[in-house]
Protein backbone atom coordinates (compact mmCIF):
# COMPACT_ATOMS: atom_id res chain seq x y z
CA UNK A 1 0.00 0.00 0.00
CA UNK A 2 1.34 3.27 -0.84
CA UNK A 3 0.19 6.95 -0.42
CA UNK A 4 -1.22 7.18 -3.74
CA UNK A 5 -2.93 3.46 -4.62
CA UNK A 6 -4.27 0.40 -2.18
CA UNK A 7 -3.32 -2.50 -0.60
CA UNK A 8 -3.86 -5.56 -3.84
CA UNK A 9 -3.61 -9.22 -2.83
CA UNK A 10 -3.02 -12.30 -4.75
CA UNK A 11 -5.02 -15.41 -3.85
CA UNK A 12 -3.45 -18.57 -4.73
CA UNK A 13 -5.43 -22.40 -4.49
CA UNK A 14 -3.84 -25.71 -4.85
CA UNK A 15 -5.44 -29.51 -5.31
CA UNK A 16 -9.39 -30.48 -5.61
CA UNK A 17 -10.49 -30.06 -9.00
CA UNK A 18 -8.49 -27.03 -9.74
CA UNK A 19 -12.28 -25.32 -9.74
CA UNK A 20 -12.41 -22.83 -6.49
CA UNK A 21 -14.48 -20.21 -5.16
CA UNK A 22 -13.63 -17.82 -2.42
CA UNK A 23 -15.40 -15.63 0.34
CA UNK A 24 -14.46 -13.00 2.86
CA UNK A 25 -16.77 -13.76 5.63
CA UNK A 26 -17.14 -17.70 4.41
CA UNK A 27 -20.89 -17.17 3.30
CA UNK A 28 -21.02 -15.45 0.27
CA UNK A 29 -18.50 -16.84 -2.46
CA UNK A 30 -17.62 -15.93 -5.65
CA UNK A 31 -16.35 -17.71 -7.91
CA UNK A 32 -12.27 -17.60 -8.58
CA UNK A 33 -11.83 -16.09 -12.07
CA UNK A 34 -7.77 -17.18 -12.29
CA UNK A 35 -5.35 -19.25 -9.83
CA UNK A 36 -3.93 -17.12 -9.05
CA UNK A 37 -6.55 -14.58 -8.76
CA UNK A 38 -5.92 -10.80 -8.14
CA UNK A 39 -8.17 -8.93 -4.82
CA UNK A 40 -10.16 -7.29 -5.14
CA UNK A 41 -11.51 -8.09 -8.28
CA UNK A 42 -11.40 -3.96 -9.09
CA UNK A 43 -10.18 -0.98 -7.32
CA UNK A 44 -7.54 -1.52 -4.09
CA UNK A 45 -8.16 -1.65 -0.42
CA UNK A 46 -7.36 -0.49 2.50
CA UNK A 47 -5.60 -0.43 5.50
CA UNK A 48 -6.89 -3.12 7.50
CA UNK A 49 -6.33 -6.99 8.00
CA UNK A 50 -7.50 -9.20 5.36
CA UNK A 51 -7.97 -13.17 5.46
CA UNK A 52 -10.09 -15.25 2.97
CA UNK A 53 -11.92 -18.61 2.20
CA UNK A 54 -11.69 -21.08 -0.76
CA UNK A 55 -13.53 -24.13 -1.33
CA UNK A 56 -13.95 -26.42 -4.36
CA UNK A 57 -16.49 -25.64 -6.90
CA UNK A 58 -16.95 -28.54 -8.66
CA UNK A 59 -16.77 -31.28 -5.54
CA UNK A 60 -18.34 -28.88 -2.62
CA UNK A 61 -15.27 -29.98 -0.40
CA UNK A 62 -14.99 -27.94 2.73
CA UNK A 63 -13.82 -24.16 2.67
CA UNK A 64 -10.29 -23.80 4.19
CA UNK A 65 -9.13 -20.27 5.65
CA UNK A 66 -5.95 -18.40 3.97
CA UNK A 67 -3.64 -16.77 5.94
CA UNK A 68 -3.79 -13.25 6.88
CA UNK A 69 -2.56 -10.48 6.06
CA UNK A 70 -2.38 -7.00 8.07
CA UNK A 71 -2.18 -3.09 5.77
CA UNK A 72 -1.31 -0.70 8.66
CA UNK A 73 -2.28 2.87 7.88
CA UNK A 74 -0.32 5.49 6.62
CA UNK A 75 1.39 7.96 8.92
CA UNK A 76 0.85 11.33 6.95
CA UNK A 77 3.50 12.81 5.47
CA UNK A 78 4.80 15.85 7.63
CA UNK A 79 7.43 18.66 6.37
CA UNK A 80 9.36 20.41 9.38
CA UNK A 81 11.39 23.43 8.17
CA UNK A 82 14.22 24.93 10.24
CA UNK A 83 14.48 28.40 9.39
CA UNK A 84 16.72 29.26 12.50
CA UNK A 85 19.94 29.85 9.69
CA UNK A 86 18.01 31.16 7.01
CA UNK A 87 19.56 34.62 7.16
CA UNK A 88 22.02 36.49 6.08
CA UNK A 89 24.57 39.08 8.37
CA UNK A 90 26.18 40.91 5.12
CA UNK A 91 23.99 42.53 2.14
CA UNK A 92 25.10 40.05 -1.04
CA UNK A 93 26.09 37.07 0.43
CA UNK A 94 25.28 34.19 -0.25
CA UNK A 95 24.81 32.50 3.45
CA UNK A 96 21.79 31.58 4.29
CA UNK A 97 20.72 27.68 5.16
CA UNK A 98 17.16 26.11 5.40
CA UNK A 99 17.31 22.62 7.38
CA UNK A 100 14.03 20.46 6.52
CA UNK A 101 13.18 17.27 8.39
CA UNK A 102 10.30 15.15 6.95
CA UNK A 103 8.16 11.98 9.36
CA UNK A 104 5.13 9.91 8.28
CA UNK A 105 4.83 8.94 4.74
CA UNK A 106 6.81 5.72 3.11
CA UNK A 107 10.02 7.11 4.12
CA UNK A 108 12.39 7.37 1.72
CA UNK A 109 12.01 11.17 1.58
CA UNK A 110 13.88 13.07 -1.22
CA UNK A 111 13.86 17.01 -0.63
CA UNK A 112 13.87 19.79 -3.07
CA UNK A 113 14.44 23.87 -3.19
CA UNK A 114 11.97 25.54 -5.99
CA UNK A 115 12.03 29.59 -6.06
CA UNK A 116 8.88 29.58 -7.20
CA UNK A 117 5.04 27.96 -5.39
CA UNK A 118 4.10 25.97 -8.73
CA UNK A 119 7.08 23.71 -7.46
CA UNK A 120 8.52 23.72 -11.57
CA UNK A 121 11.23 21.99 -12.84
CA UNK A 122 12.70 24.93 -14.12
CA UNK A 123 12.60 26.61 -11.07
CA UNK A 124 14.21 24.22 -8.74
CA UNK A 125 17.82 24.98 -7.31
CA UNK A 126 18.40 21.95 -5.34
CA UNK A 127 17.26 18.42 -5.08
CA UNK A 128 16.13 15.78 -4.90
CA UNK A 129 18.14 14.86 -1.88
CA UNK A 130 17.92 12.63 1.08
CA UNK A 131 19.39 15.19 3.11
CA UNK A 132 17.35 18.28 4.39
CA UNK A 133 19.85 20.90 4.19
CA UNK A 134 20.18 23.68 1.76
CA UNK A 135 22.93 25.94 1.90
CA UNK A 136 24.61 28.93 0.10
CA UNK A 137 21.21 30.60 0.00
CA UNK A 138 21.04 34.18 -1.31
CA UNK A 139 18.39 36.46 -0.05
CA UNK A 140 15.15 35.46 -1.97
CA UNK A 141 11.68 33.58 -1.37
CA UNK A 142 12.06 29.88 -1.49
CA UNK A 143 9.68 26.97 -1.11
CA UNK A 144 10.80 23.53 0.34
CA UNK A 145 9.11 19.99 -0.88
CA UNK A 146 9.34 16.52 0.89
CA UNK A 147 8.23 13.64 -1.01
CA UNK A 148 8.31 10.30 0.32
CA UNK A 149 7.74 7.55 -2.74
CA UNK A 150 4.27 8.52 -3.81
CA UNK A 151 3.81 10.51 -0.41
CA UNK A 152 3.73 14.72 -0.84
CA UNK A 153 2.60 17.36 1.32
CA UNK A 154 2.76 21.24 0.42
CA UNK A 155 5.58 22.74 -0.14
CA UNK A 156 7.20 25.42 2.93
CA UNK A 157 7.67 28.80 1.80
CA UNK A 158 10.95 30.22 2.84
CA UNK A 159 11.55 33.91 2.95
CA UNK A 160 15.68 34.88 3.04
CA UNK A 161 15.96 38.53 3.87
CA UNK A 162 19.42 40.71 3.49
CA UNK A 163 19.95 43.66 5.64
CA UNK A 164 19.92 47.11 3.97
CA UNK A 165 23.90 47.36 2.19
CA UNK A 166 26.43 48.43 4.57
CA UNK A 167 27.39 52.10 3.54
CA UNK A 168 30.16 54.20 3.71
CA UNK A 169 31.46 58.26 2.69
CA UNK A 170 34.63 58.67 2.24
CA UNK A 171 37.40 61.28 1.74
CA UNK A 172 40.69 61.25 -0.02
CA UNK A 173 43.36 64.02 0.67
CA UNK A 174 46.37 63.66 -1.36
CA UNK A 175 49.84 64.84 -0.71
CA UNK A 176 49.52 68.45 -0.51
CA UNK A 177 53.20 69.10 -1.56
CA UNK A 178 55.83 66.69 -3.16
CA UNK A 179 57.85 64.92 -0.81
CA UNK A 180 55.39 65.78 2.77
CA UNK A 181 53.78 62.80 2.89
CA UNK A 182 51.18 64.13 4.42
CA UNK A 183 47.86 61.99 2.26
CA UNK A 184 45.06 61.12 4.42
CA UNK A 185 42.04 58.68 3.71
CA UNK A 186 38.67 59.06 6.03
CA UNK A 187 35.89 55.59 5.48
CA UNK A 188 32.97 56.30 7.70
CA UNK A 189 30.29 53.28 8.05
CA UNK A 190 26.89 54.58 8.50
CA UNK A 191 24.53 51.88 9.26
CA UNK A 192 22.73 50.97 12.67
CA UNK A 193 24.21 47.94 13.98
CA UNK A 194 27.73 49.92 14.84
CA UNK A 195 31.22 47.97 16.36
CA UNK A 196 33.05 49.39 13.28
CA UNK A 197 36.41 48.33 12.83
CA UNK A 198 38.84 49.33 9.94
CA UNK A 199 42.23 48.49 8.56
CA UNK A 200 44.40 49.68 5.48
CA UNK A 201 46.85 48.26 3.72
CA UNK A 202 49.67 46.80 3.98
CA UNK A 203 48.62 46.17 7.86
CA UNK A 204 44.94 44.72 6.66
CA UNK A 205 45.05 42.37 9.62
CA UNK A 206 45.32 45.44 11.98
CA UNK A 207 42.23 46.61 12.90
CA UNK A 208 41.37 49.85 15.05
CA UNK A 209 38.05 51.97 15.30
CA UNK A 210 39.94 55.13 14.26
CA UNK A 211 38.67 55.56 10.83
CA UNK A 212 41.22 58.19 8.99
CA UNK A 213 44.63 57.16 7.62
CA UNK A 214 47.27 60.35 8.12
CA UNK A 215 50.79 60.75 6.90
CA UNK A 216 50.05 58.40 3.78
CA UNK A 217 53.41 58.65 0.80
CA UNK A 218 51.39 58.52 -2.51
CA UNK A 219 50.30 54.93 -3.65
CA UNK A 220 47.64 52.65 -3.86
CA UNK A 221 45.84 51.59 -0.85
CA UNK A 222 43.69 49.31 0.02
CA UNK A 223 40.78 49.79 3.18
CA UNK A 224 38.32 47.62 5.14
CA UNK A 225 35.74 48.81 7.19
CA UNK A 226 33.51 46.08 8.57
CA UNK A 227 30.76 46.18 11.21
CA UNK A 228 30.55 43.99 14.45
CA UNK A 229 28.38 41.04 12.21
CA UNK A 230 31.80 40.91 10.23
CA UNK A 231 30.34 42.28 7.22
CA UNK A 232 32.58 44.88 5.25
CA UNK A 233 33.76 47.01 2.63
CA UNK A 234 37.24 46.73 -0.08
CA UNK A 235 37.27 50.00 -1.52
CA UNK A 236 40.27 50.87 -3.29
CA UNK A 237 42.35 54.51 -3.08
CA UNK A 238 44.96 55.92 -5.12
CA UNK A 239 47.09 58.49 -2.83
CA UNK A 240 48.85 60.87 -5.46
CA UNK A 241 50.83 63.89 -4.97
CA UNK A 242 51.73 66.93 -7.06
CA UNK A 243 55.31 66.96 -8.59
CA UNK A 244 57.30 69.46 -7.10
CA UNK A 245 56.65 73.15 -7.32
CA UNK A 246 59.01 74.95 -9.35
CA UNK A 247 59.62 78.31 -11.26
CA UNK A 248 61.83 79.66 -13.35
CA UNK A 249 62.21 83.27 -14.65
CA UNK A 250 63.09 85.16 -17.44
CA UNK A 251 63.71 89.12 -17.15
CA UNK A 252 64.25 91.99 -19.32
CA UNK A 253 66.81 94.61 -18.60
CA UNK A 254 66.26 98.04 -18.24
CA UNK A 255 65.66 99.58 -21.13
CA UNK A 256 67.72 102.97 -19.63
CA UNK A 257 69.29 103.13 -16.92
CA UNK A 258 66.70 104.01 -13.79
CA UNK A 259 63.93 103.81 -16.39
CA UNK A 260 62.37 101.40 -13.82
CA UNK A 261 61.06 99.65 -17.40
CA UNK A 262 62.45 96.17 -16.81
CA UNK A 263 60.23 93.07 -16.67
CA UNK A 264 60.20 89.91 -14.58
CA UNK A 265 57.97 86.42 -16.52
CA UNK A 266 57.71 83.15 -14.36
CA UNK A 267 56.72 79.96 -15.61
CA UNK A 268 55.29 78.16 -12.67
CA UNK A 269 55.30 74.54 -12.89
CA UNK A 270 54.49 71.11 -10.75
CA UNK A 271 51.98 71.91 -7.48
CA UNK A 272 48.97 72.43 -8.05
CA UNK A 273 47.38 75.27 -9.66
CA UNK A 274 46.14 78.35 -9.04
CA UNK A 275 49.50 79.61 -7.95
CA UNK A 276 49.79 83.05 -6.14
CA UNK A 277 52.84 85.27 -5.96
CA UNK A 278 54.76 88.10 -3.78
CA UNK A 279 57.67 90.40 -4.52
CA UNK A 280 59.83 90.58 -1.52
CA UNK A 281 57.55 88.90 1.07
CA UNK A 282 55.96 85.94 2.13
CA UNK A 283 53.30 87.62 4.00
CA UNK A 284 49.41 86.16 3.11
CA UNK A 285 48.61 89.16 2.40
CA UNK A 286 50.89 89.77 -0.30
CA UNK A 287 50.45 86.80 -2.70
CA UNK A 288 48.25 87.76 -5.60
CA UNK A 289 46.78 84.97 -7.93
CA UNK A 290 47.65 84.48 -11.08
CA UNK A 291 50.73 87.06 -11.33
CA UNK A 292 53.09 85.45 -13.57
CA UNK A 293 54.20 88.64 -14.96
CA UNK A 294 55.95 91.89 -13.67
CA UNK A 295 56.62 95.23 -15.09
CA UNK A 296 58.23 98.34 -14.88
CA UNK A 297 60.75 97.05 -12.67
CA UNK A 298 63.91 98.89 -11.51
CA UNK A 299 67.02 97.22 -12.05
CA UNK A 300 68.05 95.69 -8.75
CA UNK A 301 67.75 92.16 -7.27
CA UNK A 302 64.42 90.18 -6.29
CA UNK A 303 63.41 87.56 -4.41
CA UNK A 304 59.66 86.19 -5.87
CA UNK A 305 57.90 83.95 -3.40
CA UNK A 306 55.34 81.43 -5.17
CA UNK A 307 53.04 79.26 -3.73
CA UNK A 308 50.71 76.66 -5.39
CA UNK A 309 46.74 75.71 -4.16
CA UNK A 310 47.86 73.78 -1.81
CA UNK A 311 50.32 76.13 0.16
CA UNK A 312 53.17 74.98 -1.04
CA UNK A 313 56.04 77.45 -1.65
CA UNK A 314 59.13 78.01 -3.58
CA UNK A 315 60.91 80.81 -4.16
CA UNK A 316 63.55 82.39 -6.67
CA UNK A 317 66.07 85.46 -6.76
CA UNK A 318 65.90 87.19 -9.98
CA UNK A 319 68.34 90.00 -11.07
CA UNK A 320 67.41 93.13 -13.29
CA UNK A 321 69.92 94.34 -15.03
CA UNK A 322 70.44 98.22 -14.91
CA UNK A 323 69.17 99.58 -18.54
CA UNK A 324 71.90 101.71 -20.56
CA UNK A 325 73.54 104.54 -19.31
CA UNK A 326 73.27 107.59 -21.95
CA UNK A 327 73.27 110.00 -19.16
CA UNK A 328 75.80 113.12 -20.59
CA UNK A 329 76.79 116.43 -20.40
CA UNK A 330 75.70 118.91 -23.09
CA UNK A 331 78.36 121.37 -23.33
CA UNK A 332 77.92 124.59 -25.28
CA UNK A 333 81.49 125.52 -26.78
CA UNK A 334 82.07 128.55 -28.19
CA UNK A 335 84.57 129.81 -31.13
CA UNK A 336 85.48 132.22 -33.12
CA UNK A 337 85.71 131.78 -37.17
CA UNK A 338 87.08 134.22 -38.82
CA UNK A 339 86.86 136.22 -36.12
CA UNK A 340 82.89 135.71 -36.33
CA UNK A 341 81.14 134.08 -33.62
CA UNK A 342 80.75 130.32 -33.93
CA UNK A 343 79.76 127.45 -31.76
CA UNK A 344 79.80 123.41 -31.12
CA UNK A 345 78.70 121.36 -28.30
CA UNK A 346 80.73 118.96 -26.16
CA UNK A 347 78.56 115.70 -25.53
CA UNK A 348 80.19 114.01 -23.21
CA UNK A 349 79.01 110.32 -21.62
CA UNK A 350 78.58 109.17 -18.29
CA UNK A 351 79.42 105.51 -19.37
CA UNK A 352 81.78 105.63 -22.50
CA UNK A 353 81.17 102.08 -22.92
CA UNK A 354 78.00 102.89 -25.34
CA UNK A 355 79.56 105.11 -27.27
CA UNK A 356 79.72 102.52 -30.11
CA UNK A 357 76.35 101.78 -29.98
CA UNK A 358 74.05 105.16 -29.90
CA UNK A 359 73.82 107.83 -32.48
CA UNK A 360 72.67 112.00 -32.12
CA UNK A 361 70.40 114.22 -33.18
CA UNK A 362 69.65 117.46 -32.22
CA UNK A 363 66.17 119.11 -31.85
CA UNK A 364 64.21 116.02 -33.22
CA UNK A 365 63.50 112.31 -32.03
CA UNK A 366 62.74 111.23 -35.14
CA UNK A 367 65.50 107.93 -35.45
CA UNK A 368 65.66 109.60 -39.23
CA UNK A 369 67.15 112.46 -37.67
CA UNK A 370 70.28 110.63 -36.10
CA UNK A 371 73.28 110.67 -36.95
CA UNK A 372 76.37 108.45 -35.68
CA UNK A 373 78.67 111.47 -34.45
CA UNK A 374 77.68 114.52 -32.51
CA UNK A 375 79.47 117.07 -34.97
CA UNK A 376 76.87 119.51 -34.35
CA UNK A 377 78.11 123.25 -35.22
CA UNK A 378 77.14 126.97 -35.75
CA UNK A 379 74.30 126.10 -34.21
CA UNK A 380 71.52 128.90 -33.53
CA UNK A 381 71.05 131.27 -30.42
CA UNK A 382 68.50 129.84 -28.23
CA UNK A 383 66.79 126.53 -26.18
CA UNK A 384 67.84 123.64 -28.26
CA UNK A 385 68.24 119.37 -27.29
CA UNK A 386 70.42 116.64 -27.80
CA UNK A 387 68.68 113.46 -28.21
CA UNK A 388 71.16 110.54 -27.53
CA UNK A 389 69.45 106.74 -29.13
CA UNK A 390 70.70 103.94 -27.94
CA UNK A 391 70.55 100.56 -30.12
CA UNK A 392 68.25 98.66 -27.57
CA UNK A 393 65.60 101.64 -27.85
CA UNK A 394 66.93 103.86 -25.07
CA UNK A 395 66.64 107.34 -25.83
CA UNK A 396 67.06 110.44 -23.65
CA UNK A 397 67.26 114.00 -24.40
CA UNK A 398 69.18 117.09 -22.82
CA UNK A 399 68.19 120.35 -22.88
CA UNK A 400 71.01 123.01 -23.53
CA UNK A 401 71.03 126.84 -24.58
CA UNK A 402 73.29 128.50 -27.08
CA UNK A 403 73.94 132.41 -26.19
CA UNK A 404 73.65 134.74 -28.69
CA UNK A 405 76.93 137.00 -29.00
CA UNK A 406 77.38 140.48 -31.44
CA UNK A 407 80.69 140.36 -33.38
CA UNK A 408 83.71 141.47 -31.38
CA UNK A 409 84.85 145.40 -31.91
CA UNK A 410 87.53 147.31 -30.95
CA UNK A 411 87.59 151.25 -30.25
CA UNK A 412 91.04 152.69 -28.97
CA UNK A 413 90.51 156.33 -27.26
CA UNK A 414 92.70 158.40 -25.26
CA UNK A 415 90.73 159.94 -22.53
CA UNK A 416 93.32 160.98 -20.29
CA UNK A 417 96.83 162.06 -21.01
CA UNK A 418 99.23 159.06 -22.04
CA UNK A 419 96.53 156.66 -21.40
CA UNK A 420 95.03 154.55 -23.98
CA UNK A 421 91.65 153.19 -23.56
CA UNK A 422 90.20 149.90 -25.22
CA UNK A 423 86.81 150.11 -25.65
CA UNK A 424 85.60 146.16 -26.64
CA UNK A 425 81.93 145.37 -27.50
CA UNK A 426 80.09 142.29 -28.58
CA UNK A 427 81.78 138.95 -28.15
CA UNK A 428 81.53 136.97 -24.56
CA UNK A 429 82.87 138.67 -21.82
CA UNK A 430 85.43 138.53 -19.93
CA UNK A 431 87.76 140.20 -22.13
CA UNK A 432 91.63 140.11 -22.29
CA UNK A 433 93.23 143.17 -23.60
CA UNK A 434 97.20 143.14 -24.94
CA UNK A 435 98.50 146.28 -25.02
CA UNK A 436 101.78 146.40 -27.49
CA UNK A 437 102.20 142.83 -26.59
CA UNK A 438 101.68 142.75 -23.25
CA UNK A 439 98.97 141.06 -21.38
CA UNK A 440 96.80 143.51 -19.59
CA UNK A 441 94.46 141.13 -18.03
CA UNK A 442 90.84 142.57 -17.70
CA UNK A 443 92.18 146.58 -17.63
CA UNK A 444 90.96 147.89 -20.92
CA UNK A 445 93.43 150.92 -19.77
CA UNK A 446 97.37 151.30 -20.18
CA UNK A 447 99.76 153.86 -19.90
CA UNK A 448 102.10 154.45 -22.57
CA UNK A 449 105.86 155.41 -21.84
CA UNK A 450 106.54 156.61 -25.33
CA UNK A 451 105.12 158.30 -28.56
CA UNK A 452 104.43 155.57 -30.91
CA UNK A 453 102.23 153.59 -32.66
CA UNK A 454 100.45 151.21 -30.07
CA UNK A 455 98.88 147.98 -31.42
CA UNK A 456 96.03 146.85 -28.98
CA UNK A 457 94.18 143.31 -29.39
CA UNK A 458 91.55 142.20 -27.80
CA UNK A 459 90.15 138.48 -27.05
CA UNK A 460 87.13 137.36 -25.54
CA UNK A 461 86.16 134.50 -23.50
CA UNK A 462 85.04 132.62 -26.76
CA UNK A 463 87.99 133.36 -28.15
CA UNK A 464 87.52 135.81 -30.48
CA UNK A 465 89.65 138.48 -30.88
CA UNK A 466 90.37 142.08 -32.39
CA UNK A 467 93.35 144.21 -33.22
CA UNK A 468 93.61 147.91 -33.39
CA UNK A 469 96.53 150.51 -33.70
CA UNK A 470 96.18 153.94 -32.07
CA UNK A 471 99.15 157.34 -32.37
CA UNK A 472 99.77 158.40 -28.91
CA UNK A 473 102.16 161.11 -28.44
CA UNK A 474 104.22 160.63 -24.75
CA UNK A 475 103.85 163.90 -22.79
CA UNK A 476 106.42 163.87 -20.12
CA UNK A 477 106.18 165.00 -16.59
CA UNK A 478 107.37 169.46 -16.98
CA UNK A 479 108.33 170.96 -13.67
CA UNK A 480 108.78 175.00 -13.91
CA UNK A 481 111.96 176.71 -13.66
CA UNK A 482 110.01 179.79 -12.14
CA UNK A 483 106.80 181.02 -10.86
CA UNK A 484 105.33 184.40 -10.14
CA UNK A 485 102.73 184.22 -7.33
CA UNK A 486 101.84 187.74 -8.11
CA UNK A 487 97.82 186.45 -8.18
CA UNK A 488 96.96 186.74 -11.61
CA UNK A 489 96.61 183.04 -12.05
CA UNK A 490 99.66 182.86 -14.07
CA UNK A 491 102.71 180.56 -13.13
CA UNK A 492 100.93 181.19 -9.50
CA UNK A 493 102.64 178.03 -8.12
CA UNK A 494 105.53 176.24 -8.76
CA UNK A 495 103.67 172.43 -9.67
CA UNK A 496 104.81 169.75 -11.63
CA UNK A 497 103.03 169.36 -14.87
CA UNK A 498 101.14 166.33 -16.83
CA UNK A 499 100.73 164.70 -13.17
CA UNK A 500 97.49 163.19 -13.26
CA UNK A 501 98.58 160.07 -14.41
CA UNK A 502 100.59 159.21 -11.28
CA UNK A 503 98.15 160.33 -8.60
CA UNK A 504 100.59 158.65 -5.75
CA UNK A 505 103.25 161.07 -6.88
CA UNK A 506 104.93 162.95 -3.49
CA UNK A 507 106.78 166.37 -4.51
CA UNK A 508 109.54 168.02 -2.55
CA UNK A 509 111.26 171.27 -2.45
CA UNK A 510 114.55 171.84 -0.92
CA UNK A 511 116.66 174.75 -0.23
CA UNK A 512 120.20 175.12 -0.91
CA UNK A 513 121.08 173.26 1.29
CA UNK A 514 119.55 170.53 1.30
CA UNK A 515 117.09 170.72 3.53
CA UNK A 516 112.80 169.85 2.99
CA UNK A 517 110.96 173.07 2.83
CA UNK A 518 107.49 172.03 1.23
CA UNK A 519 106.01 168.38 0.77
CA UNK A 520 102.72 167.54 -0.78
CA UNK A 521 101.58 164.05 -1.66
CA UNK A 522 99.59 161.14 -0.57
Amino acid sequence: MTCATGVEFELTATGGSGTYEYSLDGVTYMPMTSNPMGLPATGTLGAGTYQYYVRDAVNGCEAVQSNAITEDMIDPLTLLVDQSAAYINCTGESTAIIYAEAFGGLGNYQFELYTTASLDIASRIAGPTSVGEFRDLPAGTYYVSVTSEDCTTLPEEVIITEPAPLTYTDEVINVTCEGEGNGSITVTLSWWLGGYQYAISPNLNQFDTVNTFTDLEPGDYIVIAQDQNGCFEYPEYTITEPSMLMVNATTTPEICVDSQDGTISLDITGGTAPYSTALNSNDDADFVQDRIDFVDMAAGNYLIFVRDANGCETNIVVDIEPGVNLNATVEPIYVCTDDVPDNYVNITLEDESVIGDVMYALDSTDPSALQLNPDFTNIAPGDHYITIAHANGCMITLDFTIESFDPLTLVLEQRNLNEITAVAEGGKPEYTYYFDGIDNGNDNTFYITRTDTYEVRVVDENGCEMIASIFMEFIDVEIPNFFTPDGDGQNDFRIPKNIQQFPEILIKIYDRYGRVVSETGP
